[in-house]
């Protein structure tokens, strides 16, 4: 499974996007991602939840999940993002920087 990873906008309009691959990944980070994919239904959420426009200096995310069968993106910002949703992308800001990825 490969979990991409990108984070845009905010105050100075940055960019941080990351690709994993969990079978590369330390075990830990691996689960700990699975089980958050699992917790937000991710497979089942929309393509978009997005904000009401106007909203300044918040980030977009967006996050594209890819296995043998499936191929998913979701595209959120920092108030629409769903509690469960919100934890998965924590978890992936967290990697990106600590892996040096972002």
């Amino acid at each position: 499974m490969e979990v991409s990873y990108e984070r845009t906008g905010g105050f100075a309009g940055m960019r941080m996007a990351a690709s994993f691959d969990l079978d590369e990944l330390p075990e830990q980070d691996a689960e700990n991602i699975r089980e958050l994919l699992h917790q937000a239904h991710f497979h089942q959420l929309p393509e978009q939840i997005l904000d009401q426009p106007g909203i300044p200096d918040q980030f977009t995310y967006k996050i594209t999940v890819t296995d043998e069968t499936l191929h998913h993106t979701v595209t959120t910002g920092d108030a629409a993002a769903p509690a469960e949703l919100r934890s998965l992308i924590d978890l992936l800001n967290g990697l990106a920087r600590r892996l040096g990825r972002g």
